[in-house]
Formats: C-alpha cells, sequence, structure tokens
C-alpha cells in the first residue's frame, strides 16, 4: 500500500475512535448524578402514599417533574403504623370520663347493702312467715350502677305463684321496691329508657289454678328528676296498690 494512503487513514481512525469515547464519558457522567437527584428530590405526601418514580425526561428540564397522586386518607383499619396510625389509635381507645354519679358497680353489693330494707316475702300474719324463707336474687343482671332506674328482681325458692319483689335504684343508690308488699307470679319487666321500666304482673281470676293464671296488670315506672322519686302509671295486681 501507498504511504499517503496509511497517512489518511490513520488519523481517520484516530477521531472516529476518540469520538466514541467522548459519547461513553458523557453518558457515565450523567447517569449517576441523574439517579442522584431522583432520591434526593422526590416529592413525598406522608406515610400513607410513597413518592413516584421519577424518570430522566422530568430530571433533564425538558418536562415538569410528576407531581405525587393525591392519596384519600387511610380509615382507621387501614391506617398503617406511625404517626397518623398512632393518633387514630389513642383516639379510638380513649375512655369516656366518668359522669360521677354512678354507685356501686357489684350489684352483689348494692343488694346486701339494703336487703335488710325489702319487706318480707310474707305477711306477718301469714303462716309462711314463720318459716325459714327468705329473699334470694333471681336476677341481677338489670342492675346499672349509671343508669336513672335500674332494678334488681327478688324471689323465694318455691312454686310457680311464689312471692317476688324488685328493687330499684336511682344511680346506685336504692330506693325501695315497686310494690308494698311481695306479689306472686314472677314479673315481667322491660326497659323503656334510661329513666323508665314496664312491669307485667300475672294474677288469677276467678277459680283458675295458679297453672291456669291469665289476668295480667301493666306497670309503669318512672324516676322523675323534678321530685328525685319515682313515679308510677298503669295498673296494679288485685290486693296491690
Amino acid at each position: 500500500m501507498p504511504r499517503t494512503r496509511h497517512a489518511v487513514v490513520i488519523p481517520a481512525l484516530l477521531v472516529l475512535a476518540l469520538g466514541g469515547l467522548t459519547a461513553c464519558g458523557s453518558q457515565s457522567a450523567e447517569e449517576p448524578q441523574a439517579t442522584s437527584t431522583a432520591a434526593r428530590n422526590a416529592p413525598t405526601s406522608g406515610i400513607r402514599s410513597q413518592a413516584p418514580t421519577t424518570t430522566p425526561s422530568a430530571l433533564d428540564g425538558t418536562q415538569p417533574a410528576s407531581q405525587p397522586t393525591k392519596k384519600p386518607a387511610a380509615r382507621p383499619s387501614e391506617t398503617p403504623n406511625g404517626a397518623d396510625g398512632a393518633d387514630e389509635e389513642t383516639t379510638s381507645s380513649a375512655t369516656p370520663e366518668p359522669s360521677g354519679s354512678c354507685g356501686t358497680d357489684s350489684a352483689k353489693q348494692a343488694v346486701d347493702d339494703n336487703l335488710d330494707k325489702v319487706p318480707a316475702p310474707f305477711d306477718a300474719s301469714d303462716p309462711a312467715s314463720s318459716s325459714d324463707f327468705g329473699w334470694v336474687v333471681d336476677d341481677d343482671s338489670t342492675y346499672d350502677p349509671c343508669a336513672a332506674l335500674s332494678w334488681v328482681t327478688l324471689g323465694i325458692k318455691g312454686t310457680v305463684s311464689s312471692p317476688y319483689t324488685q328493687m330499684l335504684f336511682h344511680n346506685g343508690d336504692y330506693l325501695g321496691t315497686t310494690t308494698s308488699k311481695a306479689i306472686g307470679f314472677y314479673p315481667t319487666t322491660v326497659r323503656l329508657n334510661d329513666s323508665s321500666m314496664q312491669v307485667t304482673y300475672k294474677f288469677v281470676e276467678g277459680n283458675e289454678s295458679n297453672a291456669e293464671a291469665r289476668g295480667r296488670a301493666v306497670s309503669v315506672y318512672s324516676w322523675n328528676p323534678d321530685t328525685e322519686s319515682i313515679d308510677h302509671s298503669g295498673e296494679w295486681p288485685p290486693g296491690i296498690g
């Protein structure tokens, strides 16, 4: 090959090689910088959402950086652990302050403290009054130390028509009984609201046996905050009232 051709080819190859090296060096210098910028400037909306993935076009100035998608506030059950979750948990688990007008939480204690004030199961003239029959708690689940009116039903261990009575309480304080003396048959009782209860009394009519008793009398007892006493309305069973 002539010397002149070698002289032309060698410089051309050198130019091409240097150009390739320059291009590679330029790309290597930009990519680490772009990655670092994305990590440092990535927008965030807090712990409930993640920063969006930033593309190179959002960093080279040709396009605005993408904005994070606004995520609806998580519901309490969806809130992840962290600052927001801690606030929600504190709020939902807060215990209401006591009203200061509640009595003893123990129905048993409320009964035991006042049982000696309850009229006896039988009249003094009744032969059964000399027996060992005494009041026992039949149902105290209706006692509420914070209710304007609550009650405890007492009975004796006897027959279906054995005596019953009900102790009344206002915020855990004993008020008295629903009737001045014991009644026969179990009093069916329902709560109407925080301060009222309805009692359905059962009794025999005419020559009915105890098993046939069809008589009914309905009474309503309500706490009166003005008089601070119990109001009664409705009917009494025979011999009561």
